[in-house]
């Protein structure tokens, strides 16, 4: 999988806590804020400079928390971690691949820069690692001597590796004031290589099915996560509107979206769905086939996820090759554009851009997912402009994998997604995402 791309603007997610933190109703529906933003945190208080989110329409079952600004497409959310003198707000990456919520923790290498101080645990009374008899400390994490548990791993945002602990978490609320839950467990990485965070991001949150993610902590505390849906919009529309990550009872009824199944629920936490062909330009492309994305679970190979953790769309090799074919044939015989035979840095595949307008007639692309659904991506969601030797280019936002297939971020751009985690199943339809902003 592709580590976190420097190439486009800012999205962002932040968070806040509701009302009532020690309910154990198991229905409060709640909400993430997605938002485009310059302003600065501060990292003793969680604000944002002066940039408040309205007052209106406030549910007090939902969340409603001030924004942060994080790389494109890398969405974060907002959490103050410690306690005491300890405490400061971090940006924490969204990530729906890891099995863990983690941060940067003195000491830690390389020393990369990030907003804010990195994690100091000495300073936080609250602060207490896990023990190797621990119920937590179970694979992928192992007990190391006999005070510490220890995790390590590679996920789409980066390649770390510490100690499980837990402490205070806080989220800042604009009516009133901070809501603090303790207890959470996290990862105290102190070597995260690969990250690449644009010198803003502090670590990573999990939102997989995993017991040790974020998502699964907060139902144990009485909120629902059952199921979450989200819509993301291109920030560089809509520069002052926030969306939402929403949770819950606050998920938007779904009657109208087209529906898939979430594969494999028994043995893997990731959210898995069943690709099953490709289409280009409405045309399928019949060497394309199922089981080219098939998933080897002996092998943990295959198999096609999606995730916003990755910012571009990953494809399994075999079928990518046959993908980049016949994008490069389409545009050599019916737009005369021809591929670039050079690399452009940060890209797979480039077009050397000469003609006005050429853009809107570039191909659109659609996913045969199992059961019937078909998920079609637009032209300006595929390709990307590049300057490169003086020459303007269109570069493929979709990459060859060894391993698998991804759903990234990029391409999930003006589509409603509502992961039911329950019911193991996935729901997505088009929609104007600036509509689901404030």
């Amino acid at each position: 999988m592709s580590r976190l791309s420097v190439s486009m603007l800012c999205f962002l997610l932040a968070l806040l806590t509701p009302t009532n933190l020690t309910s154990a109703t198991g229905n409060i529906g709640f909400s993430l804020p997605l938002v485009s933003s310059h302003h600065k945190l501060n990292h003793t208080t969680g604000e944002i400079g002066e940039l408040l989110l309205p007052e209106g329409d406030v549910n007090p079952m939902n969340i409603r928390p001030r924004v942060a600004p994080a790389g494109w497409p890398m969405f974060s959310v907002v959490v103050g971690v410690g306690s005491g003198r300890g405490q400061h707000f971090y940006k924490l990456a969204l990530d729906f691949v890891g099995n863990l919520t983690w941060i940067r923790c003195k000491p830690c290498t390389p020393e990369e820069q990030q907003e804010g101080p990195i994690f100091d645990a000495a300073l936080s009374p609250k602060y207490a690692l896990v023990k190797p008899t621990s119920i937590h400390c179970k694979p992928p994490f192992v007990g190391h001597g006999h005070d510490k548990c220890s995790f390590s791993g590679t996920t789409s945002l980066a390649v770390v590796q510490g100690y499980l602990a837990s402490d205070v978490f806080t989220f800042g609320d604009t009516g009133t004031g901070h809501r603090s839950l303790g207890g959470l467990i996290f990862g105290c990485a102190h070597r995260a290589d690969e990250f690449w965070n644009h010198g803003i991001v502090a670590g990573a949150m999990s939102l997989n099915k995993r017991s040790t993610s974020f998502k699964y902590q907060l139902a144990g505390h009485g909120f629902d996560t059952s199921k979450f849906s989200y819509c993301l919009f291109y920030h560089g529309q809509h520069t002052a509107k926030h969306g939402f990550l929403r949770f819950g009872s606050d998920v938007p009824n779904h009657d109208h979206a087209h529906s898939t199944a979430l594969m494999y629920h028994d043995t893997t936490m990731l959210y898995f769905i069943g690709l099953e062909g490709v289409s280009l330009n409405g045309q399928r492309l019949t060497r394309i086939n199922r089981g080219m994305f098939s998933r080897d679970q002996a092998r943990k190979h295959g198999g096609t996820i999606i995730d916003v953790g990755t910012p571009e769309t990953r494809m399994i090799r075999a079928a990518y090759d046959i993908l980049e074919a016949a994008v490069v044939a389409d545009l050599q015989h019916r737009l005369g554009v021809r591929r670039a035979g050079y690399r452009v840095p940060g890209s797979h595949l480039c077009f050397v851009v000469s003609i006005h307008g050429i853009y809107q007639k570039l191909p659109s692309i659609t996913l045969h997912l199992a059961g019937g659904a078909q998920l079609t991506i637009k032209w300006d969601l595929l390709f990307v402009t590049k300057m490169h030797h003086g020459a303007q280019h269109a570069c493929f936002l979709i990459f060859p994998d060894e391993k698998m297939t991804v759903l990234g971020a990029a391409q999930q751009v003006d589509t409603r997604f509502t992961i039911d985690v329950d019911h193991r199943l996935l729901y997505f339809a088009p929609e104007n995402c600036g509509n689901d902003s404030s």
